[in-house]
């Protein structure tokens, strides 16, 4: 109809009718970077000669002898339509245009901005917002304590802790212009303050889930499979042909050996092997298992004095499901204790799994659980709170409760990305839901009579007040 003028008939009892030639649409010319080096009505012919010039291998079509023009390179095939890139052994030589291209490729975060990891940091999370400071000039944050490996491996290193993230904030002025998270992507992981708009990057090796965070703008994103946020941001120092100092480079051995249990993890990838190999170099670090040893020492040295209360929520991180049955959400919670002796922990079974009851009440989660990893042997148990967690969990391992009433996976799995998360949730997608459900005056009730929290006796770590009032 444009090209006759004319617009067809519609169904909806407009009148077709002819437009004038000002009705029809207007066709205007948009020049752009190109149009200064070429000419107006551009052939074939010049599309060939910016090939050459930019994506031949030096030496091949220029210099030019004089009058070769007719004898120039081409590597379009004869009678047959290519693209306009050719062969790859002549894309990717020596050309000005694969040197523009193969310069830093990943995120690059503007000067200033604050790097922060998640609630209750781990030592990923610590380091890598350090090493990512450095590498792109800004001010590492924490959203929390630090715990006792995270501690023995600044103090090797010889760096002090970052700021709390809230102290940070005060320091600007109670407004912060950049900030990128590194070591997560999760609402609810996200540290207290934390102006979501304001989020202009995530550096995460953690899978997307529903509660992922929602930002008013495209943001940089730097995400891979990898086995830690360590191994990204150290890959990125090569990438951008970075300084490293000794100590960073130290700090994010450090992380990668912590989240992948010294590469023993089925996290681990070949990148962490590889940056493993570059940062003990970097570090002066000739032995990589004495490192990871007092680094497990370190992190097992504050169980046996830990409250119940610390124990279940120093490392534990909350998630968001979709039940398919009911086509309702449920939250659940997975805490984490890596230890190279378990059995200080599993002592405790029954008074982690009444706390594990207490936290869901005052958490409003549904589901809850504390696995304890044997960073050593590999192995795994499950301490569950209530009988849905020990449903869920026996059909999501195939396994069956034990005599001291923790649920023991198979020698491997160690990982709550790789192993625990994910096969809960398959489970789940396949319709499994809740048999207990309370309403929310009986939640309400309960939470108002659990014993309040206080400062422990070392005035170090908060624990229930069981005092009988």
């Amino acid at each position: 109809a444009a090209g006759t003028g004319e617009a067809a008939a519609t169904g909806n009892g407009l009148e077709a009718k002819t437009l004038s030639a000002a009705d029809l649409i207007k066709l205007e010319e948009v020049t752009s970077e190109l149009a200064k080096d070429t000419v107006h009505g551009r052939g074939s012919s010049e599309l060939r000669n910016l090939y050459d010039e930019y994506c031949a291998p030096e030496g091949v079509g220029s210099p030019k002898k004089k009058g070769s023009e007719g004898k120039r390179r081409s590597f379009f095939s004869k009678g047959a339509r290519r693209s306009f890139i050719a062969e790859s052994q002549v894309l990717y030589s020596s050309s000005k245009l694969t040197k523009k291209l193969t310069g830093p490729w990943s995120v690059i975060i503007p000067k200033g901005t604050v790097f922060i990891g998640h609630k209750i940091p781990d030592t990923d999370a610590i380091c890598s917002a350090i090493a990512a400071a450095e590498l792109f000039h800004g001010t590492p944050a924490r959203a929390g304590t630090i715990n006792t490996e995270t501690e023995y491996v600044l103090k090797r290193f010889g760096v002090s802790q970052p700021e709390l993230f809230t102290d940070v904030l005060s320091s600007h002025g109670g407004e912060i212009e950049n900030i990128c998270l590194v070591d997560h992507n999760q609402i609810s992981q996200v540290s207290d303050g934390v102006d979501l708009k304001k989020i202009i990057g995530v550096i995460d090796h953690h899978a997307f889930q529903s509660g992922t965070i929602c930002t008013p703008f495209p943001i940089y994103t730097d995400i891979r499979p990898w086995g830690s946020a360590c191994t990204i941001i150290a890959h990125a120092f090569i990438q951008h042909r970075h300084e490293l100092s000794k100590s960073s480079a130290g700090l994010m051995l450090a992380g990668i050996i912590s989240d992948t249990l010294s590469l023993c993890s089925p996290t681990t990838t070949e990148f962490d092997h590889l940056m493993v190999t570059f940062l003990s170099y970097a570090a002066g670090i000739q032995d990589v298992d004495e490192l990871a040893k007092e680094m497990f020492k370190a992190k097992s040295k504050q169980l046996e004095s830990m409250t119940t209360y610390s124990l279940i929520r120093g490392d534990i991180k909350k998630f968001v499901t979709v039940n398919a049955a009911t086509d309702s959400s449920l939250k659940m919670a997975i805490g984490v204790v890596e230890c190279t002796n378990p059995a200080v922990v599993l002592s405790r079974t029954g008074e982690l799994a009444e706390e594990l009851k207490a936290f869901k009440l005052e958490e409003d989660v549904d589901l809850a659980y504390l696995i304890v990893v044997d960073i050593v042997a590999l192995f795994s148990e499950i301490i569950c709170p209530e009988a849905d967690e020990v449903d869920l969990a026996c059909q999501a391992f195939q396994g069956t409760v034990s005599e001291n009433g923790t649920i023991k996976l198979e020698k491997g799995r160690v990982s709550r990305k790789l192993d625990f998360m994910p096969n809960l949730v398959k489970v789940l997608e396949k319709g499994w839901h809740k048999k207990t459900v309370e309403d929310k005056v009986t939640r309400r009730t309960k939470r108002d009579s659990l014993a309040r929290v206080v400062l422990s006796t070392d005035g170090q770590t908060l624990a229930r007040d069981l005092t009988p009032a």
